[in-house]
């Protein structure tokens, strides 16, 4: 009788949260913002959390009772300690194997012939500077829990070695996870009741982040496809394993960036590797990547039309990829209008597009949004983010060869100099035909 209470209870609830927002007149007519969708989201997965325990605690909550009066008994601990001592145990554990997931990648990429570049859990992120390490504390982006950079030391069995660093990381839960779940259950559990409070305490994180760490180390080995345009580790594993246009896309890209990052210019890259690789399609999150590497080519070779074709393509595909790359593929466009076909109108369009997907930050897209202001006649803050984007390439230790974009620089900074001695703004030649 309970049970059925309780499912009409649910079908009452949600059927009642959808018509409220059919009839929440409040809603603008226009297309919600991203941010607008953000907490649009956050709301029906808080409502749906709250659904589900508020079924669990409906079925369970005498049992749940009468085994928390139990161990608080038998522990001597009060129930409100133990119920946030369980509660705290969450998220530091998922710290805990998040730090130990990305710490697996780290060092079997160490051992496989992997440099790391920056180290990312949770808010924690390290990253590499040309004075060393630095390190600070920031929300994640895009939805990650963590991850790790790297590129390898030379070019010789990259899909072996790349299967080893992508594996550490579930590895790495998998072991200890299982280690922990080992102790609880071999020295913890035949005590049964008779723990004493530090050492229930103890052995409730312990089992908390044994089935968590676990947990996430088999999620990881799934070969899914993530909607935030993330390739899971699975999914690597999955298409390194198998083969075919997938496995040649992973291959391909690092190797050129081995290339990139033993200083080789974009356009000393041999031109049949370039080809070859931007036409295998697996129809995901690579072919984006592929096409934004030839665009990397030809825009170094200063060939316009594939610089713009490559470009175009990418453009085509940015939704497959993460929101992070979407902005940088818009930002790209708004300095090849600003720059090589001098449209103002469509400059603006791909720079508030970009910005569009989320606002950029003080050290994002400073070269397209310098090229952008020149364009639009305003060379003071051109000058601004100019330097401020010459300073930032002059400390990535990642831009192993940075002539190109000195260049680039050089070249906006030339513009700016000469509209500088104009003694009005020049009306530059509009083309239509941009990405």
């Amino acid at each position: 009788m309970l049970l059925n209470i309780v499912y009409f209870q649910v079908l009452f609830s949600v059927r009642a949260i959808f018509t409220l927002q059919i009839l929440d007149f409040s809603k603008p007519d226009a297309p919600l913002t991203p941010e607008q969708k953000r907490r649009r989201n956050l709301r029906f997965n808080l409502t749906l959390l709250a659904v589900l325990w508020g079924i669990i605690l409906a079925l369970h909550w005498n049992e749940w009772w009468a085994l928390l009066q139990l161990r608080s008994t038998t522990t001597g601990l009060p129930w409100p300690i133990i119920v946030s001592w369980w509660g705290l145990m969450a998220p530091v554990a998922y710290f805990g194997f998040i730090l130990l997931h990305e710490g697996g990648h780290t060092l079997m990429g160490w051992l496989a012939g992997f440099r790391l570049l920056s180290f990312s859990a949770g808010p924690l992120h390290l990253t590499q500077q040309a004075d060393g390490w630095q390190w600070k504390l920031q929300p994640q982006r895009d939805k990650l829990s963590g991850f790790v950079a790297t590129y390898p030391v030379h070019p010789h069995h990259l899909r072996g070695r790349y299967a080893l660093l992508i594996a550490g990381g579930p590895l790495a839960n998998l072991l200890t996870g299982g280690l922990a779940l080992y102790a609880h259950y071999r020295w913890l559990v035949p005590y049964g009741y008779t723990l004493s409070g530090p050492l229930y305490l103890l052995d409730a994180a312990n089992c908390v982040f044994g089935w968590l760490s676990i947990l996430v180390g088999a999620l990881n080995l799934l070969p899914l496809t993530l909607s935030t345009g993330h390739i899971i580790d699975g999914k690597r594993l999955w298409d390194l394993a198998r083969g075919g246009s997938a496995m040649h896309q992973h291959v391909g890209l690092l190797y050129f960036q081995y290339l990139h990052h033993q200083g080789t210019r974009p356009r000393d890259w041999d031109l049949a590797a370039v080809t070859a690789f931007a036409e295998y399609h697996s129809h995901s999150v690579l072919d984006l990547y592929a096409h934004y590497l030839a665009y990397c080519y030809y825009h170094d070779c200063r060939d316009l039309e594939k610089l713009r074709l490559h470009l175009n393509e990418a453009l085509d595909r940015r939704k497959l990829g993460p929101k992070s790359m979407q902005q940088h593929i818009l930002a790209e466009a708004a300095y090849v209008a600003a720059l090589h076909t001098h449209n103002h109108e469509q400059a603006r369009y791909w720079l508030d597009k970009a910005q569009q997907i989320k606002p950029f930050t003080d050290e994002e897209a400073l070269f397209a949004r310098a090229a952008v202001a020149h364009i639009e006649g305003n060379n003071k803050e051109a000058n601004r983010l100019l330097q401020a984007a010459r300073l930032q390439t002059q400390q990535a230790p990642h831009i192993s060869n940075r002539a190109p974009a000195q260049e680039c620089f050089d070249d906006l900074q030339a513009r700016i100099d000469q509209a500088a001695s104009q003694p009005r703004p020049v009306q530059l030649e509009t083309n239509c035909n941009v990405c």
